[in-house]
């Protein structure tokens, strides 16, 4: 039991690592909204860790950036980032890797979850980070509907499939790593 403990807080925390580092590379589109490689390490850490892992992992990365350490998108830290256009998405980001984890069957602890269910939790993270991320551009910006979809998910929506299908690759190839 101990094993698997530190072999969750480890995966956890190079995941949140990871998630820093390639924030930094950021290309911002005609959008408030930048494109990084968020996506996969949070499809990533819902795949490899259990729920409260996985959100932890989320959660250590959006504090760290909280406290001022520049590890948003762009090299950008503070918890004005937190309440500006991108602030949902990055909030949303600690609630898809728990329900995506949770979905996906690492609750288990399972070596093997099947992979339907995997796709499925997948894509549910993606509706959850574009849901809460949309949301929250709506309320902060002060947009309609359609100019908060037009500029924070329409743009990403194919990279963020291609990124969660890579993650989703990655994760299974991992997994079966980690199980030796």
């Amino acid at each position: 039991m101990k094993h698997d403990h530190i072999r969750q807080l480890t995966i956890a925390a190079l995941i949140a690592a990871c998630l820093a580092v390639t924030s930094w590379i950021a290309a911002l589109l005609p959008s408030s909204v930048p494109l990084t490689l968020q996506t996969f390490f949070v499809v990533l850490a819902a795949l490899l860790l259990r729920p409260r892992w996985a959100a932890a992992s989320m959660l250590c990365y959006v504090a760290l950036g909280a406290i001022g350490l520049p590890v948003f998108a762009g090299g950008k830290g503070g918890a004005a980032i937190l309440v500006g256009p991108t602030g949902g998405y990055l909030v949303a980001f600690v609630v898809a890797a728990y329900v995506g984890s949770a979905l996906a069957g690492s609750a288990s602890g399972a070596t093997r979850p099947r992979l339907w269910r995997q796709i499925l939790a997948v894509l549910m993270m993606i509706l959850v980070v574009d849901t809460i991320g949309t949301a929250w551009l709506i309320y902060s910006l002060n947009l309609s509907i359609p100019a908060a979809l037009t500029a924070g998910v329409l743009p990403f929506l194919v990279g963020d499939v291609i990124k969660a299908a890579a993650a989703l690759t990655v994760a299974r190839l991992l997994a079966r790593a980690l199980a030796n």
